[in-house]
């Protein structure tokens, strides 16, 4: 059964190491060695981390949050348990104490996270890009 918290600062490690191998494997149009582990610290300051866990407290993917604007600016799970739930579950973990909308940036390239957004409810508003390529301005009203 999977569970959700909120993490702490002893999650951190192995969250920023999901954070990379995560990347590191599924991002494809980037060069694998341009990510690095202390990414994850840099990329979440300030934010509301809540992560999955497994009944054996083994981690299982993660999302963090602007809260002051409602952006959802990270939301990975560990490769060989993606298609299992997880990622919707934090999704959904949001609605308690996050009001709507939601928004994200989501990369054209990353088309496996284009498709499940959209199947959640997810809407494009704008497009634009950044370091890492072109992405679609998504919103969940």
């Amino acid at each position: 059964m999977i569970q959700i918290r909120r993490a702490t600062a002893s999650d951190h490690p192995e969250l920023a190491r999901i954070f990379l191998s995560v990347r590191r494997e599924t991002f494809d149009w980037c060069d694998p060695s341009s990510f690095a582990l202390e990414d994850f610290s840099i990329q979440t300051t300030g934010e509301v981390i809540y992560l999955a866990h497994d009944a054996d407290e083994r981690i299982l993917g993660f999302i963090s949050v602007w809260e002051a604007d409602g952006f959802v600016h990270h939301l990975y799970v560990v490769k060989e348990r993606q298609g299992e739930g997880i990622g919707t579950s934090l999704l959904r973990s949001l609605h308690p104490w996050l009001p709507l909308p939601y928004r994200l940036k989501c990369l054209t390239a990353n088309s496996a996270a284009r498709g499940f957004y959209s199947k959640h409810g997810w809407q494009d508003i704008a497009t634009g890009s950044d370091p890492l390529g072109d992405y679609a301005l998504m919103e969940l009203a």
